[in-house]
């Protein structure tokens, strides 16, 4: 048999025509949910009316500070402006959105803050308010770029990988902004294998680190600088228009060259072969790539620890 469920006092549950009672219920609930939730009148500036106690908890700021005041106040010049404008056009439109964006505690800490944002309507359609629910997920977050990071960076010399490589270079070749406006290098040590079997793998791991750090030096800080593949390098340069700016750039990059490596066994001179291309407007990443490729085994083929251009 059964046991017998406790009786629960009529008085235990709400009269629903309890206005006040409901009210407080809810008010209650609010304030005692982990997520920050935060209530915007649905006005051009869209002041915020209410904040619950784990929106207060996760920014640092009082109630004074934040009622009456738009939520933007949590950003800063680093946050994505393209989450910004998906905001804007979703209150504009009267529509929820959900996104991921970098926001600033009033102490200069800064979150990811995962927004979700609905709007509320009156009765007869009209958007009044907005509500915007937030949890913090920065440690989330902080672990995917990790990670990313991982697998897009090359174990040995820090440098980006084959994949990060490709992956920028496939989104300039396909940016029509940048079509025939960048360029890209193909490096390739002359008689490495020597050093290896002579020196040592580690020797040749010490000079491979070295190579990279001294090409990363000798372009600027917008370029990329990456190992493809053993010894060959690969350099990605944005913003090269001209012969006379790519043949800078190279010479540059044959200059690396010219100086000897501090190995463990001595320094040990070290050449290599280059070969730059200027991107042709329409030319793909992979035919870009093979060009200077095959510019630079015209380079090996032609005596070595120089620089061929197209």
């Amino acid at each position: 048999m059964k046991p017998a469920l406790p009786s629960i006092p009529y008085t235990a549950y709400l009269d629903p025509k309890d206005e006040t009672s409901w009210l407080r219920l809810l008010a209650f609930a609010l304030d005692s949910a982990t997520n920050g939730i935060v209530i915007s009148l649905n006005t051009p500036e869209l002041p915020i009316v209410y904040c619950n106690a784990a929106f207060r908890q996760l920014t640092g700021y009082s109630n004074e500070e934040i009622l009456g005041h738009n939520c933007r106040f949590l950003q800063g010049e680093d946050t994505d402006p393209k989450a910004r404008a998906q905001m804007r056009t979703a209150f504009a439109a009267g529509e929820p959105v959900d996104l991921v964006i970098l926001n600033y505690k009033k102490d200069g800490t800064p979150f990811w803050n995962a927004l979700n944002i609905g709007p509320l309507r009156h009765e007869e359609g009209q958007v009044t308010h907005f509500i915007g629910v937030q949890t913090d997920v920065t440690e989330r977050v902080q672990t995917q770029r990790q990670l990313e990071a991982q697998v897009l960076t090359d174990a040995l010399t820090g440098l980006p990988n084959r994949a990060h490589f490709m992956r920028e270079l496939e989104r300039a070749a396909t940016d029509p902004v940048a079509q025939g406006k960048f360029a890209v290098g193909f490096i390739d040590l002359d008689g490495f294998k020597n050093i290896n079997d002579t020196l040592g793998h580690d020797a040749g791991d010490a000079l491979l680190i070295q190579v990279g750090q001294r090409l990363k030096r000798a372009v600027r800080g917008m370029d990329i600088v990456a190992r493809l593949a053993g010894d060959e390098f690969v350099m990605l340069l944005p913003g090269v228009e001209s012969d006379e700016a790519l043949a800078i750039v190279a010479q540059r990059a044959l200059e690396v060259f010219q100086s000897a490596y501090a190995l463990q066994g001595g320094p040990v001179l070290m050449g290599a072969s280059l070969g730059f291309v200027r991107h042709t407007p329409d030319e793909t990443s992979t035919a870009l790539l093979a060009r200077a490729d095959q510019l630079m085994y015209n380079a090996k083929r032609g005596g070595k620890n120089k620089v061929v251009i197209d």
